[in-house]
C-alpha cells in the first residue's frame, strides 16, 4: 500500500482545556505505520461505534489569515472509558475531490483521559483542527483505545473561493491540507521577495495593542490572533519588500515593540513583546500629565509620518481605534502633508457600539487617510486588495498563496 503524504501534527485538547498528551509525532515524509484494520477502516464507509464516541464536524471557516480552518469535535462518555483511564489514538486523512492525482494528507495524535472522566460521569469533549484552502474534501477519521476499540466517522466539508480574497497573493491556494498553527505567533516560513531591497513596496505598519474600551487592560486572545492573522497576510504578500513595525499601547504609554526596514517581520519576538507587555501600567510621574495620552499618540503618529525611516509606500494603521477622548489638539502633528498614503484597518466585532471617528482618523483624515471597518475575514480581504491596488497603481493579478 502506498501512503502519499505522511503524518503531520493536529492540535487536539483534551477535557478542560489543557494541552493534550503527544504520543507520536511524525514529520512530514516519514513513512507512517498503521495497526493491521486501520486502513481497512479508513477505506470502510460505515462509521463504528465500539468506543462510544460521537463526531461534530466543523465547517470550514475563513480567518483573517486567509486560510480556512476546520475540524471536529469528540464526545466520549463516561461509561465508554476504563476505570484506569484511556490512552487514545487519533489517525485521521484528508483527501481533496478535486485535485488529479487526489494526495491523501494524514494527520495523527495521541492523547489521555484520565480515570476521574470515568469517575465523574457526563462526557469528556476534545476538538481538532486543521487548515484548508478552497475546495472540497472527504475526511476518513478513526480513534482507537489500548484494547482495540474503534470509533470512526466519514464526511465530506467544501471551503468556497472567497471572492476578491482569491486574487490576493496572500490567500490560500485551492487544495491547501495543511496543520493548524497552535501558538497565534509561530513564525512564518519564507516568502519569495526581490533579492534587490529597493525593488519592493515599503510598508510602515503601526498596530494598536489597547482595546477600544478603556476599562479592559488587554485585548482579548481572539483579537490578537485576529490582528496577528491580518500582519501575517500583509507579510505573505510578495509585493512587500519591506517591513517597518511599530506596536504601541496609546492608553498605557507603551511601545512594546519596533523595527524598521527589514525583509520580514518577526513573529516570535512581536509574541514575546505582547505577552510580557505590562497590563494597565503608566509610570507615576505620567499619570501627572493631564494631556498625557494626546502627547504620547502624536508622538507615534509624528514619528510614524517622519522621514526616517526612510521612503514608505504606505502606512499603515492595524487594529482597534483610539477613542475620542485621546483626540488631538490642532497642530499637534507636524507636517503638512503625508510622506505617503496613510490606512487605517480599523478592527471592531461590533462596528456598531462605536460609529464614532477614533483619535487617529481624527488626527489624519485632512492628510488623506483612508479608513476600512474590519469586522469580518472578508472586510479584510477586501480593504487589503484596495490597499495593494492604490499602492501599487495598478490592479492585481491572480496569485498563489503561500503554503505555510
Amino acid at each position: 500500500m502506498r501512503f502519499l503524504r505522511a503524518a503531520a501534527l493536529v492540535s487536539l485538547l483534551a477535557p478542560g482545556g489543557a494541552p493534550a498528551q503527544r504520543l507520536f509525532d511524525a514529520a512530514p515524509g516519514s513513512p507512517l505505520r498503521f495497526h493491521a484494520s486501520d486502513s481497512a477502516i479508513l477505506s470502510s464507509e460505515a462509521n463504528r461505534t465500539d468506543l462510544g464516541c460521537r463526531v461534530e464536524p466543523q465547517s470550514p471557516r475563513l480567518g483573517f489569515d486567509l486560510k480556512y480552518t476546520a475540524g471536529y469535535v469528540v464526545y466520549v462518555p463516561a461509561e465508554s472509558v476504563s476505570p484506569s483511564g484511556e490512552h487514545l489514538r487519533v489517525l485521521f486523512r484528508i483527501r481533496p475531490v478535486d485535485s488529479e492525482p487526489s494526495e491523501a494528507v494524514y494527520f495523527r495524535q495521541g492523547f489521555t483521559l484520565g480515570a476521574d472522566v470515568a469517575e465523574g460521569g457526563g462526557t469528556a469533549t476534545f476538538a481538532g483542527r486543521f487548515v484548508v484552502g478552497p475546495g472540497r474534501y472527504e475526511i476518513d477519521w478513526l480513534m482507537r483505545n489500548l484494547q482495540g476499540r474503534v470509533c470512526s466517522a466519514h464526511w465530506r466539508i467544501q471551503a468556497p473561493t472567497p471572492g476578491l480574497a482569491g486574487r490576493l497573493a496572500a490567500a490560500a491556494p485551492a487544495n491547501l491540507i495543511a496543520p493548524y498553527r497552535v501558538d497565534t505567533f509561530d513564525d512564518e516560513p519564507p516568502i519569495v521577495r526581490s533579492s534587490d531591497r529597493n525593488a519592493g513596496l515599503h510598508l510602515s505598519i503601526l498596530v494598536n495593542l489597547a482595546p477600544l474600551e478603556r476599562t479592559r487592560f488587554r485585548l482579548s486572545d481572539y483579537e490578537i490572533d485576529s490582528i496577528m492573522g491580518m500582519l501575517r497576510s500583509l507579510h505573505r504578500e510578495p509585493s512587500v519588500g519591506l517591513f517597518s513595525l511599530v506596536a504601541f499601547h496609546p492608553y498605557d504609554r507603551y511601545i512594546a515593540y519596533s523595527t524598521a526596514r527589514q525583509t520580514r517581520l518577526d513573529f516570535i519576538a512581536v509574541g514575546e513583546a505582547i505577552r510580557t507587555m505590562p497590563a494597565g501600567v503608566v509610570e507615576v510621574d505620567a499619570l501627572q500629565e493631564e494631556d498625557g495620552d494626546q502627547e504620547f499618540l502624536a508622538g507615534v503618529l509624528n514619528d510614524a509620518l517622519a522621514a526616517d525611516p526612510g521612503p514608505r509606500d504606505a502606512i499603515v494603521f492595524l487594529g482597534p481605534k483610539v477613542d475620542r477622548e485621546a483626540r488631538l489638539p490642532t497642530g499637534a502633528i507636524d507636517v503638512a502633508a503625508a510622506p505617503a498614503p496613510v490606512f487605517q484597518l480599523a478592527f471592531n466585532r461590533n462596528p456598531r457600539s462605536y460609529p464614532w471617528q477614533g483619535a487617529i482618523e481624527a488626527a489624519l483624515r485632512p492628510l488623506g487617510l483612508k479608513q476600512f471597518q474590519v469586522t469580518r475575514p472578508q472586510d479584510f480581504s477586501r480593504a487589503l486588495e484596495n490597499l495593494l491596488t492604490a499602492i501599487a497603481g495598478q490592479e492585481l493579478s491572480a496569485g498563489k498563496g503561500s503554503q505555510g
